[in-house]
């Protein structure tokens, strides 16, 4: 009835919302001053834009950065740089971005390799991506950071083994109850097992201790825990939570198609035919929206029919003399 949201992007902007904490160390000290000036002030200006979520403007301060930097020699604004890629979904991009700083750090680049996993995974190329996770739980201090187990489960859910995948997010709770993007993926796997009632149970959980935990993306959670509910046969309570996930986004393309079948299903034409243009207003390009555009056809065409006027014909002769042979005796008035 709807697709399961990718909660990727939540995570990325965190990590961005967090950048001013870090000092900008240049690349450049020591150099002259015309050029570390530029290369700093670009650098600064990128990551405000990355804070307002302006991801173009932040991938072009960051390659003038780059650009100013002596012999293109600037590690902070290649992971910058790569980051917003990734934020945009344009992964070549990214992946090139990240190699970049990889090749130009001295330290591991735990964190880094993660982004680049992710990055590869994205776009189908799982042994990469698989790698990238080996070589970066090499470099964790503690051998299986949180994260790094987090990441398998991501690679085995995008390559369809949502049993696995399940273990892997369950392992990263036990590493840090806190990492809100693993309690999310355990309940969205749970919900692509069919486990609805387990599914239920653990986004309630994530509701509760929602301000304690990273990364929540609320609504995948209203939308998923809805189509559980829907599965179960709690039709007000799906709809009552797509409602919510609405409120989290007022485009969410599954809360509109999700509502407009439910009230198709009963009957409620009026409500289907709006959800049904919402849907269609909210599309990702390259959703294919024939059938929806085929459906809202004819509901248009019914209700139009419904609400037209009846005919109103007057009774034959003979009609007349049949209903007079039924017809209860007149009162007298007495």
């Amino acid at each position: 009835m709807h697709k399961v949201i990718n909660s990727q992007l939540l995570r990325i902007i965190s990590i961005f919302m967090i950048a001013f904490c870090f000092p900008f160390i240049s690349a450049n000290a020591g150099l002259d001053k015309g050029t570390v000036e530029p290369a700093d002030k670009n650098m600064k200006e990128g990551i405000k834009r990355i804070q307002s979520r302006d991801y173009e403007g932040a991938v072009d301060s960051f390659l003038q950065s780059i650009y100013f930097s002596r012999n293109h020699y600037n590690p902070s604004a290649y992971l910058y740089l790569g980051l917003s890629y990734k934020a945009m979904r344009q992964y070549t991009k990214a992946i090139e971005a990240l190699n970049n700083h990889l090749k130009q750090i001295t330290e591991p680049g735990y964190d880094a390799r993660i982004d680049l996993a992710e990055c590869y995974m994205n776009i189908g190329q799982f042994d990469k991506a698989r790698r990238e996770i080996d070589q970066a739980r090499a470099e964790s201090p503690s051998g299986m950071h949180a994260r790094s187990i987090y990441a398998m489960g991501e690679l085995h859910e995008k390559m369809g083994n949502v049993g696995e995948a399940l273990g892997h997010y369950e392992a990263a709770i036990e590493a840090s109850t806190r990492m809100g993007e693993a309690w999310m993926g355990k309940a969205r796997c749970e919900v692509k097992l069919g486990q609805h009632v387990k599914a239920i149970k653990d986004y309630r959980e994530i509701l509760e201790r929602g301000p304690t935990m990273s990364h929540i993306n609320y609504e995948e959670v209203y939308v998923n825990m809805a189509g559980c509910l829907y599965k179960r046969g709690d039709h007000q309570g799906a709809i009552d939570h797509y409602l919510y996930a609405l409120k989290e986004n007022p485009d969410s393309f599954d809360a509109h198609l999700s509502l407009a079948s439910i009230f198709d299903e009963e009957k409620h034409l009026s409500s289907a035919i709006h959800e049904y243009e919402l849907s269609l207003s909210t599309a990702p390009k390259e959703y294919n929206t024939e059938k929806i555009k085929k459906r809202l056809q004819y509901l248009e065409s019914k209700l139009k029919s419904e609400q037209a006027p009846k005919p109103v014909t007057k009774p034959s002769p003979v009609m007349r003399q049949e209903a007079e042979k039924v017809a209860p005796p007149k009162d007298s008035g007495f």
